[in-house]
């Protein structure tokens, strides 16, 4: 005799449609719910936003260390906020600078290089600014190749600086 079941035997077109009827809940439960619903993360990204920079600003001398200048002061234009600066002379040619811009919603820095010339009582610097982090707002900010350029009075110290080029953050 073999084996027999209490169960009544379902159907191949049944269990067929008990598959289906399971498998349209689940999809449904899934679209529902969306794909973090069983507690996974979901990845998202959000675009960069990129400002063009064109800021300026005036600067005052706040310390001096033989040929290091540290100058202060506001920066104005695009992006704008308090703005430090530390100057290195490093030679008859050239300067190297670390920046620091606090503009609303955070912060960012960044490390110049420029060629350096006297012309009387004033001297001029041109070369490029370099992102190498951010705060805030800006934590993501990067640029490598921001124009980098100003002068300063020989007589007081004092530094003009003008940056400008595209910043993603």
């Amino acid at each position: 005799m073999g084996n027999q079941s209490s169960r009544p035997r379902m159907s191949a077109r049944r269990r067929t449609s008990s598959a289906a009827l399971a498998l349209g809940a689940l999809t449904t439960a899934a679209v529902a719910f969306g794909p973090g619903a069983a507690g996974a993360a979901s990845p998202h990204a959000t675009a960069a936003r990129t400002l063009n920079l064109n800021d300026s600003a005036s600067l005052h001398l706040e310390n001096k260390h033989g040929l290091v200048l540290k100058e202060g002061g506001a920066a104005k234009g695009s992006l704008g906020g308090q703005l430090y600066l530390q100057l290195d002379v490093t030679s008859t040619r050239s300067v190297t600078a670390e920046v620091q811009v606090y503009p609303k919603g955070g912060s960012i820095s960044g490390n110049a290089k420029a060629s350096y010339r006297v012309a009387g009582s004033t001297a001029t610097f041109s070369g490029t600014l370099a992102i190498t982090k951010g705060s805030g707002t800006y934590s993501k900010a990067k640029a490598s190749a921001l124009s980098f350029s100003g002068t300063i009075q020989r007589s007081n110290d004092a530094v003009t600086v003008h940056v400008s080029g595209n910043l993603s953050y």
